[in-house]
């Protein structure tokens, strides 16, 4: 079983990844599940598909010949497409270790007076994959969805979106079957699959 490198350590994000790798017979590891030393990627792309393409050049080696990056932004209708590339830290309003609450609670402050009809908003995010004779392949995935007025469920670590993101009970499943789906869609895995 071949092993993609993800470039990531947010475990959130690698729970909604895993089951799409795993259904191409791929074992999907992170840089923190290899411990690979923590290096200061500055993401200086202006769009998630740069960025990501960027993670997967950077860890893409001998060593680890099928890498996976990922990037996502967040556009918010309501708040004229904030906090968009940036979403973690908002554009600079936060640093990288904001905490989850810290950044719902900011959020939820932001959108008090915008009404629930008005409440939509999108992921705008970056795939890139390199493979072991260096190709590289990019995708852009637009996920809409919907802001709840209040928390509807408790936070995912790592996705403080998770709590107010209205969707299915299961946020973690509908989200992995909706990356899968788009797996599917973008058709790379089963090409080189079955190559």
């Amino acid at each position: 079983m071949p092993i993609v490198l993800f470039a990531t350590r947010n475990q959130w994000k690698a729970r909604l990844f895993k089951p799409a790798f795993q259904a191409y017979g791929f074992e999907m590891k992170t840089l923190g599940d290899l411990s690979i030393a923590d290096e200061l990627l500055e993401e200086t792309g202006t769009t998630a598909v740069e960025n990501a393409l960027a993670k997967a050049r950077y860890y893409h080696s001998p060593a680890h010949p099928w890498v996976f990056g990922d990037d996502a932004g967040l556009e918010i209708d309501g708040l004229n497409g904030e906090p968009s590339l940036q979403a973690r830290r908002w554009n600079g309003i936060f640093p990288d270790d904001v905490d989850d609450q810290t950044w719902l609670d900011y959020l939820l402050h932001r959108m008090k007076d915008i009404p629930q009809e008005k409440r939509t908003a999108c992921f705008v995010s970056g795939w890139a994959l390199i493979i072991p004779d260096g190709k590289e392949y990019v995708h852009e995935v637009r996920s809409p969805f919907k802001i709840a007025t209040e928390p509807i469920r408790t936070i995912s670590s790592g996705s403080p979106i998770s709590a107010v993101r209205i969707s299915p009970e299961d946020d973690l499943k509908h989200r992995q079957e909706q990356i899968q789906q788009e797996w599917k869609r973008w058709g790379i895995l089963e090409k080189l699959c079955s190559a």
